[in-house]
């Protein structure tokens, strides 16, 4: 099996790829095995900071890593440098845990988390040197299934996938997985893989109809978190527990609502052990208690106060992201507004009371008040509203923006200190909702009440408006409802160069309007309005909701009625939940977190042993640093400074090192790294420097195993020491007592001869008082050079390289390490950083 070293096949090319540790795996956590029944390609269709960051990824990863005989490796989108990359050097698309190219796995399997992802799903077909129409691919093809919420209506991808998984993957994906090794250790071939495939209720096909698989174990069964660890920092750079699935309010516009469906708790205790598996396994400092709706998980406030008396002293604080308003506890902000003030954020989604029963919800505008002035005396600053166009709503007789823009002034005068952002996108009426009848608002008509908005805020610095832009919710409607055409639609627009089409700098509307042209001129019928009668393409799926109860919610919207939410005590059966009692008793959790909450207070009934916050260093007394050597080769040459700073920080805490945290609105670690490299060049002697906020218990050598353990395997820390520091004395920085560095420069694989550079350094040095201390010696065709650092661009390694051989240095095919740095030292000149730097 042909494995691919990114490092080795790009060694020149690397540096000038941006964030090219996106592409090189060996992450800490990665499962590798060499040997396995059935290998599975897992794919999110973004880039890898985008990709790392959704829970999906993580339950799938560990799930099916968990299965012995199943390999799962991690491969997501490319960037637009590093696709030109692949195909001018004829390298395929491969995995990131062994390098073993994508066309060789058993099965590539999409978890699609939006519409918009159609056009990189294709980008990461056709760089895998696999076809892109099913009719196309023969036996050595792999099985290329789908799943995921964006994809509950699977025709436009009939000629594009084998198969398309509908509901949650947990447990019976995996239970169908454990039967393909099965199948595959006893010689099944593909044909046999996919007539397995078949069998299963939630497997759509073009010839096979699906129920949506709903997960009844959520409540109790145990998560094992297994994932790597990112060395690209993701988009949401924290824990996630989830909450609750499913959600009880039932608005008719959220297809989440519907394809979650229906309301599931987890349980109290479920949640504190993941909560402890984020903080200890997977090194978080800030959780997001996630669901649909975190303010109706009964007995919110009481949670999060527990969570906050167990975890708040190591400066753990917690997230909820999405808020309804009327059942928003007022006595929540004080437990959501102590580490990190990240924002409160709410859906309003439309901003009169009669159009928000119509959407089966209600956000008054006197709670709304109550909520931020609250929150604004807790010291929030900025409050987010999150506003639709478009919805099918009673006509009052005002326009949507006239009704918003009042909104936004009314809310911004009785809360002075806020600043309010606004975000604002088009309705798109998606399948399986009472509104998937429904038209959806041309690009122009939406794109007019945006700039109205806009408008009325010209100059205001308190109200800042944002918006999706109305074409793309268009083309999102377009995918989420279209037929087979729109598959032809997708493949015509991947041809024309479309990429990436959920990123407002990177989406070319030029390839999807050579696209439409070409293909589909059509294109409006698919976002007009549908009948009640007509047969629309994603009827052969159910998400168990029957389309009797949809027209009754339909029927209730138009005259602004509210449905009961789902409870245990069900008034307005949907047909989610006939064939299995899942609705939890929210009396139950309650009463176990009024008890938790008590024996806690009970507990730290002396003040004086109270938990308070301690990540923050004391004003008096010794303080400890954490001095460490480390080495970064290979594949960590190509990681940023800040990459390994936040690796190396995280690690430490993960080992049970307490790091102190800066003060101020967004705390981080007092950790601070020697002086950086370029991109790809390695080094064995960097060194950091770590405040604690006490001193470690057990010897320092013992604790280094423990630290390097989640670090990764090419960025080790080698040696480490304790350093007290006396009431009122300090430690200068790294940097301010960086004297230089001793490099070796093998030129072996770039042609140039050593005795080139030997002769412009000398030239050099004889002019140059700043480098009377460097020295510069050839061996074969290393150099070895001592590089007194100047702060001067002109006179670092890289300048110097280019004006010696007149070719950048990340041109040429140069290894470069960094053998030793050097710290200032007042008695003889220079030393190593571990011999003097107490000196200070």
């Amino acid at each position: 099996m042909t494995r691919i070293d990114p490092c080795k096949r790009f060694k020149t090319a690397l540096p000038r790829i941006q964030k090219p540790a996106r592409y090189l795996g060996g992450e800490n956590g990665s499962i590798v095995k060499d040997t396995a029944d059935i290998r599975i390609a897992l794919c999110f269709p973004d880039l890898y900071e985008i990709a790392m960051a959704n829970n999906a990824m993580r339950i799938l990863y560990a799930g099916l890593n968990s299965i012995s005989g199943v390999a799962c490796e991690r491969v997501f989108s490319v960037g637009l440098d590093y696709e030109a990359l692949l195909r001018s050097s004829a390298t395929p698309l491969y995995g990131l845990e062994t390098g073993t190219p994508i066309s060789d796995f058993d099965i590539l399997a999409f978890t699609m988390g939006y519409e918009l992802a159609a056009s990189n799903l294709l980008t990461v077909l056709d760089l895998s040197g696999i076809p892109i129409r099913s009719s196309e691919r023969g036996e050595d093809s792999p099985v290329i299934i789908a799943g995921g919420p964006a994809i509950s209506n699977p025709v436009p991808y009939s000629n594009i996938l084998d198969a398309v998984w509908i509901g949650e993957a947990e447990n019976a994906f995996f239970d169908l997985v454990t039967d393909l090794a099965s199948l595959k250790r006893a010689g099944c071939d593909k044909a046999g893989i996919l007539e397995r495939i078949m069998k299963e209720a939630a497997i759509w096909t073009p010839t096979k109809k699906a129920v949506r698989h709903v997960f009844s174990g959520f409540s109790n069964d145990h998560y094992e978190y297994v994932f790597p660890t990112p060395i690209v920092k993701p988009i949401q750079d924290h824990g996630v527990v989830e909450i609750m699935r499913g959600c009880p309010n039932g608005c008719r516009f959220c297809h989440a609502g519907y394809f979650y469906r229906p309301r599931r708790l987890r349980s109290v205790e479920r949640i504190l052990e993941d909560v402890e598996t984020q903080i200890r396994v997977a090194g978080h400092r800030e959780i997001s208690l996630s669901s649909l709706s975190s303010g109706d998980y009964p007995g919110i406030a009481s949670l999060v106060s527990l969570l906050n008396k167990k975890w708040s002293y190591e400066g753990v604080s917690f997230q909820l992201p999405s808020l309804k308003v009327e059942s928003f506890p007022i006595e929540i902000i004080e437990d959501i507004s102590g580490t990190r003030k990240s924002g409160l954020t709410f859906a309003i989604e439309t901003p009169l009371e009669t159009w928000q029963l119509a959407l089966n919800k209600k956000a008054s505008l006197e709670k709304i008040r109550l909520i931020l002035k609250e929150a604004q005396s807790r010291g929030y600053r900025v409050a987010k509203f999150y506003f639709m166009l478009g919805l099918p709503l009673p006509d009052l007789g005002i326009d949507e923006d006239e009704a918003i823009i009042a909104l936004i002034r009314d809310i911004a005068a009785s809360t002075p200190e806020l600043k309010l952002n606004i975000t604002l996108a088009t309705f798109v009426p998606k399948p399986h909702t009472p509104f998937q009848w429904h038209s959806q608002l041309p690009v122009d008509d939406a794109a007019s009440r945006i700039y109205a908005i806009k408008s009325a805020f010209r100059g205001n610095q308190r109200v800042k408006i944002s918006y999706h832009a109305p074409y793309l919710s268009w083309l999102e409607g377009v995918v989420a409802r279209g037929d087979e055409r729109v598959g032809e639609l997708i493949i015509s627009a991947f041809e024309h160069g479309a990429r990436f089409d959920a990123w407002d700098d990177l989406f070319r509307k030029d390839a999807w309007e050579s696209a439409i042209a070409a293909a589909f001129p059509e294109l409006a019928t698919l976002v007009s309005e549908r009948q009640v009668d007509d047969d629309l393409p994603w009827s052969s799926v159910s998400l168990r909701v029957s389309k009797k109860y949809l027209l009754k919610e339909r029927e209730l919207s138009m005259t602004a009625r509210l449905t009961p939410v789902c409870t245990d005590d069900c008034l307005s059966p949907c047909g989610a939940c006939s064939d299995t009692a899942l609705i939890e008793d929210d009396s139950e959790i309650i009463e176990i977190l009024n008890a938790l909450l008590q024996e806690e207070a009970t507990a730290h009934s002396d003040v004086a042993t109270q938990p308070a916050n301690t990540r923050y260093i004391p004003a008096d007394g010794t303080r400890y640093r954490l001095m460490f050597k480390y080495k970064k080769l290979g594949r960590a040459a190509f990681f940023a400074h800040h990459e390994i700073q936040s690796m190396i920080s995280s690690s430490m805490e993960r080992a049970g090192l307490y790091l102190a945290f800066s003060q101020g609105f967004n705390p981080m670690p007092r950790l601070e790294i020697s002086e950086p490299l370029s991109l790809g060049f390695e080094s064995s002697d960097e060194y950091g420097v770590a405040l604690l906020i006490e001193n470690p218990l057990g010897p320092i050598d013992a604790i280094i195993p423990s630290i390097n353990k989640f670090l990764h395997g090419e960025l080790q820390i080698q040696e480490a020491r304790i350093l007290a520091c006396p009431d009122g004395a300090r430690f200068p920085s790294l940097s301010s007592v960086h004297w230089g560095s001793r490099f070796t420069i093998d030129l072996i694989e770039t042609g140039l001869e050593a005795s080139s550079f030997l002769a412009f350094f000398g030239e050099l040095k004889d002019k140059e008082p700043r480098l009377a201390d460097a020295s510069c010696e050839a061996h074969d065709r290393c150099i070895d050079l001592l590089l007194p650092f100047t702060g001067t661009r002109e006179l670092g390694l890289s300048a110097l390289f280019e004006s010696a051989f007149g070719v950048p240095i990340r041109e040429s095919r140069v290894s470069v390490m960094r053998v030793i740095q050097f710290a200032k030292n007042r008695a003889v000149g220079m030393s190593t950083y571990f011999d003097r730097y107490t000196d200070y």
